[in-house]
C-alpha cells in the first residue's frame, strides 16, 4: 500500500471516528448534550428504505368530469397558453415572509392544490387558475379552505376563477371567459418583459 492509499484510509477513518463523537485532537470533556430524537418527518437514510412500497398508480388520474373539462380547456386557451392540472399551492406560491398572524393561514395551504393553473408559455409565467366547485353545500371547513385559497391568490395578484363543475362548459363558453381575462394578462406580461 503506497503513501497516498494510506493517507486516504487514515482520512476516511478520522472522518468516521469524528462523526461518531471521537475527538482526534486534544482531550475534551465528553459531550453531554441531550439531543432530540430525529423527527418522524425527517428523511430516512437511503439504506433504511424498504425494498418495496405499498403504492399503486391512481387511475384514473382525473374524474370523468375533470378529464372532459381539461380537454375543453386546452382547446379554449388562446395561443401561447398552457394549462397544468392539480398544482399544489406550495409549488405555485413563494412565501416571502411568515409573520405570526399569517403562519396559520400559510400552514393551512400546505397540502392544498388548485384544479388547473394557466401559464403563458413565454417564461411559463402563471396568469390564472381555475377551481371547479361542486353543487354540494360547503361545510365550514371547506369554506375556510376556500377563503384561505382566495386570500393567497388575491395576495399574490393572481386571478382565481371558480366554475361550477356541474355546468356544461363548452369550448365557446370557456373561450369567452378566458380570453377576456388572459388577453390583458398577456399584454401586461409582454409590457413587463420589454420594460
Amino acid at each position: 500500500m503506497d503513501h497516498l492509499e494510506t493517507g486516504l484510509l487514515l482520512g476516511v477513518a478520522a472522518a468516521l471516528l469524528t462523526g461518531a463523537g471521537f475527538s482526534l485532537g486534544r482531550r475534551t470533556a465528553p459531550d453531554r448534550t441531550v439531543r432530540a430524537p430525529p423527527s418522524a418527518t425527517s428523511n430516512p437514510p437511503i439504506d433504511a428504505l424498504p425494498g418495496h412500497l405499498a403504492v399503486e398508480t391512481r387511475t384514473p388520474f382525473f374524474s370523468l368530469g375533470e378529464g372532459a373539462f381539461f380537454r375543453t380547456l386546452e382547446r379554449a386557451l388562446p395561443p401561447g397558453y398552457r394549462a397544468f392540472p392539480n398544482v399544489r399551492l406550495y409549488d405555485l406560491f413563494l412565501i416571502v415572509a411568515a409573520l405570526p398572524p399569517q403562519q396559520a393561514a400559510l400552514a393551512s395551504l400546505r397540502d392544498e392544490h388548485i384544479d388547473f393553473l394557466i401559464v403563458v408559455l413565454d417564461g411559463h409565467h402563471p396568469v390564472a387558475a381555475i377551481e371547479l366547485t361542486g353543487k354540494t353545500v360547503h361545510h365550514a371547513e371547506q369554506r375556510r379552505r376556500d377563503e384561505a385559497k382566495d386570500l393567497a391568490f388575491r395576495s399574490a395578484g393572481l386571478l382565481l376563477l371558480r366554475l361550477r363543475a356541474e355546468e356544461d362548459h363548452t369550448q365557446t363558453s370557456l373561450e369567452a371567459l378566458l380570453w377576456q381575462h388572459l388577453r390583458p394578462a398577456q399584454r401586461d406580461w409582454a409590457e413587463q418583459s420589454v420594460g
